[in-house]
């Protein structure tokens, strides 16, 4: 496996270096800090960035100099009033306590050496960041004026929606009992919050939060709402081991508490219907986050789907917001619902639950390796149980967009989900081979070793290709922006990569000229994503590395082809334009000796290779 922290331990003893550059500096790595790149950041290809000196460039003597200058016009300036060094005058004094008390324990810390961590990616302005600090406060006085926390809500809560809702959260952070308990998921959430504002990843947030949780008894409910918001912070910038050690701790706590229990909510909910709505969203959400980890790794175990779960059902979000929280359903009514009145509907985070759950039952009851054999088991089996969920999905659930345009977040990653699921399944049995390109990376698996029957054959791939369509009408929903959580990642690069097989074996003429703007089309939207987030903005790499190859355009740009522009996109439907491909095996050697970084491609995504869900299957790949 080739990762940062591996390459550490390949290169052996490296000096450290008080001048590490920004991208090691982040991610706690030794640095030789050579100029202009260092030799961990030449290895992967990124961009390497050194902070400006704060000193101004100055050399000692200089130094000195500027100082007795500067002590010069102080001592013949006058001195500075009571405002100046913080105290304020009568007339102030009144207006300005509240403020006094909102500054009360901030912490303004330089941000001149931390680095947004978008190597190479090429995304949003790097060089501001490196010339201008950054400043922010570390730790807060109020949650209704912290732009982080607002931060968070406005980008990422209805993404995940779990904490308490804003106005909620703000009302029982007054009650001192609950203050120390609410500081650490508040320093996960400012975490987060700052992603999403400065566009890079904090690393005194990032201790803070770290300290924070160590402050919390480990039998505190709320430090599973901390470490799972932080370990998905942590898992899509590239800190995955210990982005799997703060879920593990967290799963670990939440089954040691019985939080999968109805018990529980009422228990540590008391009175308050909205605090035990969020303590049942936070097992989903975990149950949730711990499939997508599953389904992006395709190794990892999915420890909580054998856990026999009492806990109620999550209600609507617009209730959840307003704190007017029904009466909860259970998942007996939701196995159930084929035979309750076409009236009863069940929230979108419940049907999102459902989606896991059958995601998850029909790969693990889907083949490890297919073989020719498999292909009724798949049909018959695994297909009935995906196609169930879509099928009794009541009207309104089926549009993910509303009427004024908003997309609901969580039916979107539950439609994302099935189909990533249903192409996973398939196509090792369709007709949309793998490319030997495509195996050097893990979301890829290896062929069927049969050769299944044609008219199966055709089954397969009508069915992965529908599914690709479906997924490519979801990711051209006409909004502003493509802003869905970082997990939509490996399942929006399922769907691409099946797509490019498909332009590379099946698609001709109009048919392939389409596609290749649909592949343009998922690029961008994996773009969009990887602005925020830097193992996304590596998966675009690796993607573009892989669609580069399979279409052809590295053999035709080292040809230098005279041909016409105007002709460009309908050129591709020519089959012979695909020569690097000519042969049934697929990319030789040397094609791949053109490539050589592919064989660092890891944790694509690994929906393809789950297999049975194995308990005792680590997060390594």
């Amino acid at each position: 496996m080739s990762t940062d922290r591996n390459t550490s331990e390949r290169n052996g003893r490296v000096s450290r270096s008080s001048l590490a550059c920004l991208p090691c500096r982040s991610r706690h790595l030794k640095c030789d800090a050579k100029k202009p790149r260092c030799t961990r950041c030449a290895e992967f290809a990124r961009d390497c960035q050194y902070a400006q000196s704060r000193r101004g460039g100055l050399d000692r003597a200089a130094l000195s100099e500027r100082r007795r200058r500067l002590a010069g016009i102080e001592d013949h300036a006058p001195g500075p009033g009571p405002e100046a060094i913080g105290i304020p005058s009568p007339q102030q004094s009144a207006g300005s306590r509240s403020q006094q008390e909102f500054m009360t324990g901030m912490v303004e810390m330089d941000l001149s050496n931390s680095y947004g961590l978008l190597n190479g990616a090429g995304f949003g302005d790097q060089s501001s960041n490196s010339s201008s600090p950054t400043t922010f406060e570390v730790e807060f006085g109020s949650i209704q004026n912290d732009s982080l926390v607002n931060s968070y809500y406005r980008n990422f809560h209805g993404l995940h929606p779990f904490v308490l809702p804003r106005s909620h959260l703000i009302r029982v952070y007054q009650d001192p009992s609950k203050q120390g308990s609410l500081k650490s998921v508040i320093a996960a959430m400012r975490l987060i919050g700052n992603i999403y504002k400065s566009r890079e990843f904090s690393i005194p947030l990032k201790e803070h939060v770290e300290a924070s949780c160590s402050q919390l008894l480990p039998t505190d409910p709320f430090i599973v709402q901390c470490r799972l918001l932080y370990s998905m912070a942590l898992f899509w910038h590239e800190y995955k081991d210990e982005a799997k050690s703060q879920m593990d701790m967290a799963i670990q706590t939440a089954r040691e508490l019985g939080m999968f229990q109805m018990e529980f909510a009422i228990k540590h909910g008391g009175q308050d219907p909205v605090l035990r709505e969020s303590w049942r969203r936070t097992w989903w959400m975990l149950y949730t986050v711990d499939a997508y980890y599953t389904g992006t790794l395709g190794t990892m175990n999915f420890e909580v789907a054998n856990i026999d779960a009492t806990v109620e059902l999550p209600c609507e979000e617009s209730e959840y917001e307003l704190g007017e929280i029904p009466e909860p359903k259970t998942l007996d009514d939701f196995d159930c619902r084929e035979f309750a009145p076409d009236d009863v509907v069940f929230s979108s985070f419940a049907y999102l639950i459902g989606a896991v759950r059958c995601a998850a039952f029909a790969i693990s009851i889907g083949p490890k390796v297919a073989a020719k054999e498999d292909s009724p088991q798949v049909l018959q089996t695994a297909d009935s149980i995906l196609n169930g969920w879509m099928l009794l999905l009541p009207k309104e659930r089926k549009q993910v967009m509303s009427r004024t345009g908003e997309i609901d977040e969580l039916m979107f990653q539950a439609h994302l989900l099935i189909h990533v699921a249903t192409i996973g399944l398939h196509r090792p049995l369709s007709d949309l081979k793998f490319n030997t390109v495509e195996n050097a990376s893990s979301c890829a698996r290896e062929p069927p070793l049969d050769t299944p029957t044609p008219d199966l054959v055709n089954v397969h791939t009508v069915r992965v290709l529908r599914s690709v369509e479906a997924q490519i009408r979801f990711l051209a929903l006409p909004s502003r922006q493509f802003h869905h959580t970082p997990f939509t990642t490996c399942m929006v690069s399922e769907g691409t990569l099946a797509l490019l097989s498909a332009c590379r074996f099946l698609l001709k003429g109009k048919e392939l000229t389409i596609a290749r703007e649909q592949i343009r089309m998922t690029i961008g939207c994996l773009k969009a994503l990887a602005e925020l987030w830097s193992r996304t903005a590596r998966n675009v790499r690796e993607i573009q590395k892989i669609a580069h190859h399979v279409l052809g355009l590295a053999s035709k740009n080292n040809a230098g082809s005279a041909r016409n522009n105007s002709n460009e996109g309908l050129g591709l439907s020519s089959t012979d334009e695909y020569g690097l491909f000519g042969s049934e095996t697929g990319t030789s050697s040397e094609e791949l000796n053109m490539l050589p970084s592919l064989d660092s491609i890891e944790d694509l995504c690994g929906w393809y290779n789950i297999g049975g869900l194995d308990p005792s299957i680590s997060w390594e790949s």
